[in-house]
């Protein structure tokens, strides 16, 4: 066995091999942990200046790496020359990439790939702010672990905004089918780049595969710089993040503040249900499917469903109306047909079955959708869930208010369901930071148990139900996730306490930032110890 670093690194087994280097599975004999670590690799043959280039990158992602401090970069530990090669130590991450995660598991669903915008769009902004553009943002460069927040891995061809002396002149580093159009035009390293790929690796999450990929490099760059790819499974304001992600234009693209105020409406997948009445087809479940989302009832559970609830949201997309623009007419990655929710029917089918479907939606879903203000027309005479469900809990702690006028004294706490924080909600405790967000698996103060869209139109104005009614239906809707199996432990009213978080009316109301008409109407559940001490692994099982 391999050892490193005057005896303290063991190498076990080699993990992966890529152009630059090889993987191995380490051991820290001086802290006595598992760690990842990265060996320089040059082809044989390589001349010596041409060495010492390959030599730079791999200290450049080191010392890149090792300077942002965002949840989503993989840590580094240590940086070892040991006779003549170079090697790093860094975190271990234990979880496929997402272009693994995409091949084995299909697409992602709609909160789960608006989950992975934010945490890919915090590590980003991470680097642009530190003046570093990534420039190589892809499905392989992206770790997704079941618990935790996604990795953005590979800065060896990162390229300082000020310090262009690792790119050869016309030399093209990278991967083709996620560079920008301006990029390969020639244009001036810029966070641009970045966010372009970024829109290329989420279309790829929630398609099934990546917009420009075709079959030659050079197809591949005439498809990034002519074609204009459109989601079609892909809802809402997540579709909306991809293509403005994907503008051309690097003067028109998505800023990052732009990006994140689509993420916080995607958040929701939920709510696009209540907004696409009139898709052109529709799905109905194969014979081995399940059935699809979007005509399915809310799943059973052990207790009758609060007649304001909104129904869980579901990881699985639904579907929107067809783009423009087709897939390519290349193979696409292989995805099991078992994964596809059911089979796409044609909207001329009989009038009798589509107008039965629309009933069963409306019947189903949208009846019981919003949890906001109520339609005036609809009747309220179903029975009151107080009878039936919990509706508080004594691990309930007094429900806070978030808003420029609340407790919390911010807009909007853009959190998404499993989130693990280093933050405890609280009077007076502020937004969350730029380290808020940490391991499920590490020390941390809370879990974002759950997150209820208020069922409207954020770019609307919509009546304020009140901070009460707000709070009592929060209150009953995060009473039964946590009583429910999302959360582990059969002593948790007395192991565990949950804190219900509400916008303020002021929050609540539609405004105009940066030109953009939003509101903030979502409301947060968060679990912690009863204690006070921090958790050490999760408590929440994972949708």
């Amino acid at each position: 066995m391999r050892e490193v670093g005057n005896g303290r690194y063991r190498l076990v087994r080699e993990l992966g091999r890529g152009g630059m280097g090889a993987v191995w599975l380490g051991q820290d004999t001086m802290l006595g942990r598992d760690v990842a670590v990265k060996e320089l690799v040059v082809p044989g043959g390589v001349p010596a200046a041409e060495r010492a280039v390959y030599q730079e990158r791999v200290l450049r992602e080191a010392r890149i790496a090792s300077r942002l401090a965002d949840p989503a970069v993989v840590t580094v530990y240590d940086l070892i020359k040991d006779d003549d090669q170079t090697y790093i130590v860094m975190e271990l991450i234990k979880a496929p990439t997402l272009a693994e995660l995409v091949e084995r598991d299909g697409p992602l669903g709609a909160r789960a790939a608006a989950r992975l915008a934010g945490q890919l769009l915090s590590a980003l902004e991470a680097a642009h702010e530190s003046g570093v553009v990534h420039r190589d943002v892809k499905p392989g460069n992206v770790m997704v672990p079941a618990k935790g927040t996604a990795k953005l891995t590979d800065f060896g061809i990162a390229q300082a905004l000020d310090d262009p002396r690792l790119t050869a002149t016309g030399a093209l580093i990278g991967s083709p089918a996620y560079m920008s159009p301006e990029r390969l035009s020639g244009g001036q390293a810029s966070p641009a780049w970045d966010l372009w790929a970024l829109g290329a690796t989420l279309f790829f999450a929630t398609e099934g595969y990546g917009p420009f990929d075709r079959e030659t490099t050079s197809a591949t760059m005439l498809a990034v710089l002519n074609e204009r790819p459109r989601p079609r499974l892909t809802p809402g304001p997540l579709a909306e993040l991809i293509v403005g992600l994907l503008e051309p234009d690097p003067d028109r693209r998505l800023r990052a503040e732009q990006a994140h105020r689509l993420i916080e409406r995607a958040q929701a997948s939920d709510q696009d249900l209540t907004t696409r009445v009139d898709p052109p087809t529709v799905r109905t479940p194969g014979p081995t499917d399940h059935p699809a989302p979007a005509a399915q009832a809310p799943a059973p559970t052990d207790h009758p469903t609060p007649p304001v609830q909104a129904p869980a949201p579901t990881d699985h997309p639904t579907p929107a109306a067809q783009g423009p623009a087709a897939p390519p007419a290349v193979p696409r990655r292989s995805i099991d047909s078992r994964r596809r929710t059911g089979l796409i029917l044609s909207a001329t089918l009989t009038p009798l079955f589509v107008i039965g479907a629309v009933v069963l939606l409306y019947f189903t879903v949208f009846r019981h959708f919003t949890l906001g203000v109520p339609d005036s027309t609809t009747t309220t005479t179903q029975s009151t869930p107080s009878s039936v469900v919990p509706t508080s809990s004594p691990a309930a702690q007094p429900v806070l208010t978030v808003g420029p006028d609340g407790d919390i004294a911010v807009y909007t706490l853009l959190v998404f369901e499993n989130d693990c924080l280093d933050w405890v909600p609280a009077k007076g405790a502020g937004g969350l930071g730029a380290n808020a967000r940490v391991g499920c698996y590490g020390p941390h103060d809370v879990e974002v148990l759950h997150t209820i869209n208020s069922g409207t139109d954020h770019q609307k104005e919509a009546p304020y139900p009140s901070a009460e009614e707000l709070a009592r239906r929060a209150t009953a809707e995060c009473t039964r996730v946590f009583l429910s199996d999302k959360v582990i432990g059969a002593d948790k009213e007395t192991a565990l306490r949950f804190w219900v978080v509400v916008p303020t009316e002021e929050a609540w109301r539609l405004r105009t930032t940066n030109g953009y008409r939003t509101s903030d109407r979502t409301s947060s559940c968060f679990v912690g110890r009863a204690d006070g001490a921090k958790l050490t692994e999760p408590v929440m099982t994972e949708d």
